[in-house]
């Protein structure tokens, strides 16, 4: 089996213009054939790319030789399966551009989940760049001159989905990541890894989580403070009452931090899921912390997800994970978030969390009645101190 070469996205897209400008001369029409999984950047990352680079040149999307809906419901398929689509007529669209004849294609209509046929007209170009899921199926590959593979680990592909498909379709997050883990990535594993085989080249484009994590648009400040205060929670209770704050309540909670690939370090990210009692799970996605505050300042999403997702990120993640378990008594007060957290295995801290608008005043005036320094604050995580 050939060794396929791997390469960051600039530095491949360097090497594949590279490698396609020396291979056209010898051809009439070139094919390049761009595979790779979802949200991987096959279409604004690396076609689209070539496409602009290259002037007589034009790309042909598989989305739409999809079937439709109605063909997929009818034959228990789904849409990341090679049989929903048509790939006989793409082979053949395909094959005519390759010769330097004109074709109509269809055109899918994402709204209404099927096919117009014969709506669109491509005339050859010297350049056909093909990009889908399964551009290097192998009904396909025998027409492709230069095959590229975009490739992202599975911790990319639920974030870049997440983002993407709550703005493209208005699905709630619960929906869209149980449907990745149920099918999409399922049938990666099944359908769309083992075609990496065929490529020419590999260009690895990750999830880039100090820019691409401001897609999740909410953010969140907070800090904690590691204390060792006797009565504490009393003493705490009677200072938030006084200062006109309400008891929210107390209960048990496991986070399961996910640390993706072993690299927090590297990215700064935290993927939880948390356990509330025993029968609730809340998942929360913040990405790397804002440096330029002294305090926890990250993008967050969050929201309600159930114990097969736990199951299914344990599974995906392996042994990169870090599960802690407390007890936290919540406080509100002014639009600050009070937790007194007891760790387990006997750790105390109390955190504060807030939208970033200044509560500066009430959070210093809390710490200073329990005799706290505000500036010994800590901006680590959980994930950090107890790793």
């Amino acid at each position: 089996m050939k060794k396929v070469e791997t390469f960051t996205l600039s530095e491949g897209i360097e090497k594949a213009i590279q490698d396609i400008s020396e291979k056209m001369t010898s051809k009439k029409v070139f094919v390049i054939l761009v595979a790779g999984g979802t949200a991987s950047g096959k279409t604004s990352a690396v076609a689209q790319k070539l496409n602009d680079f290259f002037s007589d040149s034009q790309i042909l999307s598989m989305d739409n030789y999809y079937k439709g809906k109605k063909f997929v419901e009818e034959n228990n398929l789904n849409f990341d399966q090679p049989e929903a689509l048509d790939l006989e007529l793409f082979f053949k669209n395909l094959k005519d551009l390759k010769s330097g004849k004109t074709v109509k294609t269809p055109e899918y209509d994402f709204k209404n989940s099927k096919p117009i046929f014969d709506k669109l007209t491509i005339k050859p170009s010297k350049i056909i760049i093909v990009e889908g899921l399964f551009a290097l199926n192998e009904k396909i590959i025998e027409l492709g001159d230069y095959k590229i593979f975009v490739e992202l680990g599975v911790h990319s592909q639920i974030l870049r989905r997440l983002f993407r498909d709550v703005d493209r379709t208005g699905e709630k997050p619960r929906v869209i990541l149980n449907y990745f883990l149920d099918v999409v990535w399922q049938m990666h594993k099944k359908y769309i890894e083992p075609t990496r085989k065929y490529a020419d080249i590999v260009l690895l484009n990750d999830y880039t989580a100090s820019i691409e994590s401001k897609n999740a648009k909410l953010k969140e400040d907070r800090i904690k403070y590691k204390i060792s205060i006797p009565n504490i929670k009393e003493k705490l209770g009677e200072i938030i009452y006084r200062l006109g704050g309400v008891y929210v309540g107390k209960m048990s909670q496991t986070d399961y931090f996910f640390d993706p690939a072993g690299d927090y370090k590297e990215t700064g990210e935290l993927m939880i899921i948390r356990r509330i009692g025993f029968d609730r799970y809340f998942f929360m996605y913040f990405g790397p912390d804002d440096k330029k505050t002294k305090h926890d300042d990250r993008y967050t999403m969050k929201f309600f997800t159930d114990y097969y997702t736990l199951a299914n990120f344990k599974d995906i993640y392996q042994k990169n994970y870090v599960e802690v378990s407390k007890l936290r008594r919540s406080f509100y007060i002014g639009g600050v978030l009070v937790c007194l957290d007891e760790i387990e295995g006997g750790d105390q801290y109390l955190t504060f969390k807030f939208d970033g608008k200044n509560k500066r005043e009430i959070i210093v005036e809390i710490l200073e009645r329990l005799g706290i320094d505000p500036l010994s604050g800590i901006d680590k995580t959980y994930f950090q101190l107890l790793k």
